[in-house]
């Protein structure tokens, strides 16, 4: 499968859409809804048979804010999470492995 089309792609999309909801629902609380999100990526990791490691390098790639980006919105502050987040688990994957 192309790396433009793998699985990671709709991880991506999750990502991003999860962010535009966490910036519109002050209500969410970003470690539960964090949590909820990186379930799924485990769930796709468990299904596939591929490179765990760059299936979540790749999408830690696309979601992660640039520098220039302020960090000052929900939306940004939910990517930048999530982006550390799955550093951590590529950490412990590399550990691991």
């Amino acid at each position: 499968m192309s790396a433009k089309l793998g699985p990671h792609v709709q991880m991506v999309k999750l990502a991003r859409e999860m962010a535009l909801r966490y910036q519109k629902d002050k209500n969410l609380s970003l470690e539960p809804f964090l949590s909820h999100y990186l379930d799924e990526v485990d769930v796709n990791i468990a299904s596939d048979t591929f490179d765990h490691l760059g299936f979540m390098e790749s999408i830690r790639d696309e979601i992660q804010p640039g520098p220039q980006v302020a960090a000052d919105d929900r939306r940004t502050a939910f990517l930048r999470a999530a982006a550390e987040a799955l550093d951590a688990r590529a950490e412990r994957h590399e550990l691991e492995g």
